[in-house]
């Protein structure tokens, strides 16, 4: 589910290998040349994927550790459900294809900011709780989730805002806009209805035969889930970085 923030890391990464406090073992690409960019990008998911690259800042991320996100639905649908997860490995990001790049260019404050993509499968494993209903049915459960994202697409774009100190840019996160498109989606949720067998294994039949539904109901959150985690490390890095110094001069 994180592949949003890996993408941006990543690139981040990628255009900070040439700054003096990074090590210099990274192709650094030219202002507005995506191809570069894609393809040093693939190498630092495939080289440090297990490991991170703790001096650039970027994460472990197979598996990757989310300590805890909220899904929920309100609407007055078919489906009305909370979601509580923590503890969740993600699997499956150092799998990821980056497609397309655009803008990257010299000046931040016109330039566009998009990544599109794809990865084999995601799945995230870790525990739940769940309150709500699907129709009429009451949905309670506390225990294991699983749930695998079968060959999903993804952009991102970004919005930066910036600010000039000691006549250097300095870039904070404006907006942004991730979406995930999965081709499929099973889950798995153990323990439902204080660990009614039948009950749980039909509700669990029911979601997975109904995911384009379940999906289109609780994407919103989702997105939004990420792009406050997306946020948080984004800010983190532009906090240590001038946008000057990402490149190599042209």
């Amino acid at each position: 589910m994180l592949l949003l923030q890996l993408c941006f890391v990543s690139l981040l990464v990628v255009l900070a290998s040439g700054a003096s406090s990074f090590p210099p073992d990274l192709q650094r690409c030219r202002t507005g040349d995506t191809k570069c960019i894609i393809n040093t990008s693939h190498h630092v998911v495939r080289q440090y994927a297990k490991t991170g690259y703790p001096a650039a800042g970027f994460p472990q991320i197979e598996p990757f550790l989310v300590k805890r996100f909220d899904i929920s639905d309100g609407r007055t649908g078919s489906l009305n459900l909370k979601l509580n997860f923590k503890d969740v490995n993600v699997e499956g990001l150092s799998g990821v294809k980056f497609d397309n790049a655009v803008g990257f260019g010299a000046d931040p404050a016109t330039s566009k900011f998009e990544m599109y993509g794809s990865i084999p499968k995601i799945v995230l494993r870790g525990k739940y709780t769940a309150d709500g209903r699907i129709l009429i049915l009451p949905i309670r459960g506390d225990g294991d989730a699983e749930i695998t994202l079968h060959s999903p697409k993804f952009s991102v774009k970004f919005k930066p805002g910036t600010q000039v100190r000691d006549g250097r840019t300095y870039l904070t996160v404006d907006k942004l806009k991730v979406l995930v498109e999965p081709q499929r989606m099973n889950i798995k949720l153990t323990n439902l209805f204080n660990g009614d067998q039948a009950l749980g294994a039909n509700l669990n039949q029911f979601l997975n035969e109904n995911w384009v539904e379940v999906w289109s109901e609780l994407h919103p959150s989702i997105h939004l889930a990420i792009a406050e985690i997306m946020k948080s490390i984004l800010t983190n890095l532009f906090k240590r970085f001038a946008y000057e110094d990402l490149y190599l001069e042209n």
